[in-house]
C-alpha cells in the first residue's frame, strides 16, 4: 500500500461502488503547543518592543527621537491574536503624553498631565482655569496622523496637529468662543492671557525643533499678520455699524489713503481694516484685520478681549467678520 492509499478513507455508496476520500493531515498534540508557545513569544518581544518606544518617548532628551517615539507609538498596535493587554494608552494619550514631554524639554510645566480613572483617559489642567475645564486630544478620522486639542466640556478644537503633514493650525472659531466668549465672564484677561502665551509657546516649539508649518491665525501678535475674514469684499454695513459704536465708545474710525478703516485705541495700538494687498502689499485681493502695537505683542484676539464694544461688534458681525481658518481641517 503506497503512502497517498494510506491518507484514504474508503467510501461505500448504496449501488455498490466505492470511492476514497483523502484524510487531512492530522496536527499533533506536540506541534500545536509548540506552535501556540511560538505565537505567545512573538506577542511578548512585539510588547518589549512597544516598552522600549515608551521608555525612549518619556526619558529622552533629543526633540527628533520624541517626535519618532511619539509617531511610532500613535501607530502601534499592541494586541496580537494570542496576547492581549488589557491596559492600554489611546492613540489620543500618546498625543498627550508627547505634548507634556516636549513642553519639559524646554522647561515648561504649565500644562498638567491627569489621570481619569472614570473617564479611562489622560488629559491637561491649565492652573488658573481648570475650574473650567480640561483638554484632550481627538484623533483625526479622515487624516493620518492628525489629532484636534479638544477642550473637553465644550468639544471646542483649539488647534489642529498633524505630525505626517509637519502643520499645526489655530482654530479662530474656537479661541473666539471658548476663551472670548465662555472664559470672557469666568476669569480675568491676565489669566487667559497666561494661557494663550502657552499655545504660541507649543507652536513656536514645533516650528524651531521640527520646522513645522504653523498657522497662529488669531493669535499672531506679529504686527506683520492680518487676519483675513471669510468675507472678501469690502464690508460696508458692519463698518458703518463700527463708526457707530466706536463713536459712542468715545473712539474715532477714520479711513486711510487707499480706502482702508483705521481705528486708533491708543498713541501705540492701532487697528486697520482692509484688503491684504493694501496692508501688506502681496498682490492679493482679501479683506483683512491687522493689529499694530509698539511691542507686537498684542493680536486681534487680545482686542476682542479687552475691548467690550469691540467684541460686541464682532460677535454681532461674524458672518461677514469672522477670521478664516483652513476649512481643510476646521468645519
Amino acid at each position: 500500500m503506497n503512502k497517498e492509499s494510506q491518507n484514504e478513507t474508503i467510501v461505500f455508496q448504496p449501488d455498490g461502488t466505492s470511492t476514497g476520500v483523502k484524510q487531512k493531515a492530522v496536527i499533533s498534540t506536540s506541534a500545536r503547543l509548540q506552535n501556540y508557545n511560538d505565537q505567545l513569544k512573538e506577542g511578548l518581544q512585539h510588547g518589549i518592543s512597544f516598552t522600549k518606544l515608551l521608555d525612549q518617548m518619556v526619558s529622552t532628551n533629543d526633540p527628533h527621537e520624541l517626535l519618532d517615539a511619539a509617531s511610532k507609538l500613535i501607530a502601534f498596535r499592541l494586541n496580537t491574536a494570542f496576547l492581549v493587554f488589557p491596559q492600554q494608552y489611546s492613540q489620543a494619550d500618546f498625543y498627550l503624553i508627547f505634548l507634556s514631554r516636549l513642553l519639559q524639554q524646554h522647561s515648561s510645566d504649565q500644562l498638567i498631565l491627569q489621570s481619569s480613572d472614570r473617564n479611562r483617559e489622560l488629559y491637561h489642567e491649565f492652573p488658573g482655569i481648570n475650574t473650567a475645564g480640561y483638554f484632550i486630544f481627538q484623533i483625526d478620522p479622515v487624516n493620518e496622523g492628525g489629532a484636534y486639542y479638544v477642550e473637553k466640556q465644550t468639544g471646542e478644537k483649539l488647534f489642529y496637529l498633524n505630525f505626517s503633514k509637519h502643520i499645526l493650525k489655530f482654530n479662530a472659531a474656537a479661541i473666539t468662543s471658548l476663551l472670548v466668549v465662555n472664559y470672557q465672564e469666568k476669569f480675568v484677561y491676565s489669566t487667559i492671557k497666561k494661557f494663550v502665551l502657552l499655545l504660541i509657546r507649543i507652536g513656536d516649539f514645533f516650528k524651531e525643533d521640527y520646522g513645522f508649518d504653523v498657522d497662529f491665525n488669531i493669535l499672531d501678535p506679529s504686527n506683520s499678520a492680518v487676519y483675513p475674514i471669510i468675507k472678501t469684499d469690502l464690508p460696508n454695513g458692519a463698518l458703518d455699524k463700527l463708526f457707530v459704536v466706536a463713536s459712542q465708545a468715545g473712539y474715532m474710525l477714520k479711513a486711510g489713503n487707499n480706502g482702508e478703516a483705521i481705528l486708533e485705541l491708543k498713541a501705540d495700538l492701532v487697528v486697520t481694516f482692509g484688503d491684504e494687498d493694501q496692508l501688506i502689499g502681496n498682490g492679493q485681493y482679501q479683506w483683512a484685520i491687522n493689529v499694530t502695537d509698539k511691542e507686537e505683542d498684542l493680536s486681534w484676539f487680545d482686542i476682542i478681549f479687552n475691548y467690550d464694544f469691540i467684541r460686541d461688534w464682532y460677535l454681532n458681525n461674524l458672518d461677514v467678520l469672522e477670521i478664516q481658518t483652513d476649512r481643510r481641517y476646521f468645519n
